[in-house]
């Protein structure tokens, strides 16, 4: 069950018991604010802002999980980005409800892949990204045919060999850190973590765990 939320000056989408996005409200200024765990200081908010420096103006990034579509409002003009989402109902609450309005501030019209995104990636072309970012959950279950060798496999033929896999591993029930750790051995992959712990100040951020792989 989704649900959302109207906060004093914020707007919440909760699906179970996980938060899928916050956004502020009240000027176009805070609607473009990512919060949660797509904050600037986060592993995918560092990864986001070193697109240009790393990979020139024509970048292109591919997300799987839609959310409320905050990571868009990293999108900057020249770059190529790409949604894989598995529910319409997630894709009409971020794009087409109102409710939500970072897709309309900062992607509009975003090219948005409906179906599995493991089978949705199946039929990309081979190095057709500069960055790939898992972040797939349900409530608080992990989707593990994301997770697999197998999986990996298929993320390193579409990720450019100097590109970027970022997963997103917090969780409060499952440590996934080993499983993305085996899966980086067996592939080839360079990873590194980043634990991110909010500031006092930082009221809209939440803790997160991302992992960037690179076979570069």
């Amino acid at each position: 069950v989704y649900t959302i939320r109207s906060g004093t000056r914020t707007r919440e989408l909760d699906h179970g018991t996980t938060v899928h996005g916050i956004q502020l409200t009240g000027s176009p200024a805070r609607e473009r604010t990512p919060t949660t765990y797509y904050v600037p200081g986060s592993g995918i908010g560092q990864a986001m802002l070193a697109l240009p420096s790393l990979y020139g103006t024509a970048a292109r990034v591919g997300v799987v999980g839609l959310g409320t579509g905050t990571l868009a409002c990293y999108a900057r003009p020249g770059q190529s980005w790409r949604f894989y989402e598995i529910d319409p109902a997630v894709v009409r609450i971020a794009r087409d409800s109102g409710r939500f309005t970072y897709l309309r501030r900062c992607l509009p019209d975003p090219a948005i892949v409906v179906g599995d995104a493991r089978v949705s990636l199946a039929s990309e072309a081979s190095d057709s990204l500069d960055l790939l970012a898992l972040d797939a959950f349900s409530s608080d279950a992990i989707p593990m045919h994301l997770m697999t060798t197998e999986a990996f496999a298929l993320y390193a033929r579409i990720v450019a060999n100097d590109g970027l896999l970022l997963v997103h591993i917090s969780n409060r029930f499952l440590d996934l850190e080993p499983v993305v750790a085996a899966a980086a051995r067996a592939g080839g992959w360079r990873a590194a973590e980043l634990s991110y712990q909010p500031t006092r100040g930082e009221r809209d951020a939440s803790t997160s765990q991302w992992i960037a792989l690179s076979r570069s």
